[in-house]
């Protein structure tokens, strides 16, 4: 089959290909659970709405104002919440909290490293902030917790504990906590977590636009995005158990008919035969992907007498035409 060469005048055929243009959003304002909202769009169209730039933030805004709604909708974001220690202990004890009443609230949706205040109530910060951290020395079993007054970000921090104890301070109990109490300073603790924010589709997550405010994450374990409106439309994180409306997208498609020729190089090859035609559906898609072009599917479209090409007479400047 590497007789076949394409592109030359010989043998002519049709081809459909299909692409992908803009995606089309579409409202539902029946009031759901994120994950039923997720199969609904599923089902009906492709996904809940994924926003990657500032063109379709507007998009989802004009959608939802267009159909009369003016408050929070889901989006196809949700995030895990996950809290480490930075020593990564998980045993018995690694799931003790003192979280201060507001507090974790991942306020301007950037809070993912955890203070120690001096009442002993925990905050989640950013973790870029500078503050004094508290480290500890030997086995969790028998340790000694070591104040560092020189104010570092919570990875410097870290990176203190490490080369000069043993890590930043992991908290097990009340009785590690009133130890720690006793400074009574803002201190870095080991207790952090990752972003870990998807998208219900799969794509990347790289465009944000978070409300600049708190995000109240108590003990939740899953949380969903919702695109507020009253905040302009910027995302906001709940709990995904609440029922609200909804927004799904669909990608809508083009079809071309194209008219293709075939040169063979070896002549005893038959190009309706299934594999010859594989072979060709091959070779058209790797030139489109060597050119850049992604979102494309082929397909060969039989003619009425159930084959695809049919030989051009010799000499002849006649054109068959075939109809959509």
């Amino acid at each position: 089959m590497k007789g076949i060469f394409i592109g030359v005048l010989c043998l002519s055929g049709c081809l459909t290909f299909s692409t992908c243009l803009l995606h089309q959003y579409h409202f539902v304002s029946d009031a759901m659970n994120w994950t039923e909202a997720q199969s609904y769009c599923r089902e009906k169209y492709t996904d809940l709405v994924t926003i990657e730039n500032t063109e379709e933030m507007k998009k989802l805004y004009d959608t939802v104002s267009a159909a009369g709604h003016s408050s929070k909708v889901w989006i196809g974001l949700y995030s895990h919440i996950d809290w480490k220690w930075s020593d990564g202990f998980n045993q018995s004890g690694a799931e003790y909290r003192n979280w201060s009443e507001s507090a974790p609230n991942y306020k301007d949706a950037n809070q993912l490293c955890v203070n120690f205040k001096g009442n002993g109530k925990w905050h989640d910060y950013r973790c870029n902030v500078r503050r004094s951290f508290v480290c500890y020395n030997g086995t969790l079993e028998d340790s000694d917790f070591v104040s560092v007054s020189t104010v570092k970000n919570w990875t410097e921090a870290q990176r203190h504990c490490r080369e000069h104890y043993t890590d930043l301070a992991t908290v097990r109990n009340d009785a590690d906590n009133n130890k720690i109490q006793e400074w009574n300073e803002w201190s870095w603790i080991g207790l952090y977590r990752d972003p870990q924010i998807y998208w219900s589709d799969g794509s990347n997550y790289s465009f944000s636009s978070w409300y600049q405010g708190e995000h109240p994450l108590g003990s939740m374990k899953v949380i969903c995005g919702v695109a507020d409106l009253r905040q302009g439309g910027n995302w906001r994180l709940f709990s995904c158990e609440e029922r609200k409306p909804f927004v799904c997208y669909s990608v809508p498609t083009v079809k071309t008919l194209v008219k293709m020729r075939v040169k063979l190089e070896d002549s005893s090859l038959d190009l309706n035969d299934r594999a010859v035609k594989e072979q060709i559906l091959k070779q058209l898609q790797d030139r489109l992907k060597e050119n850049g072009l992604s979102g494309v599917t082929l397909k060969l479209k039989e003619q009425a007498d159930g084959k695809v090409f049919h030989r051009e007479e010799k000499g002849s400047d006649k054109k068959k035409q075939t109809e959509l």
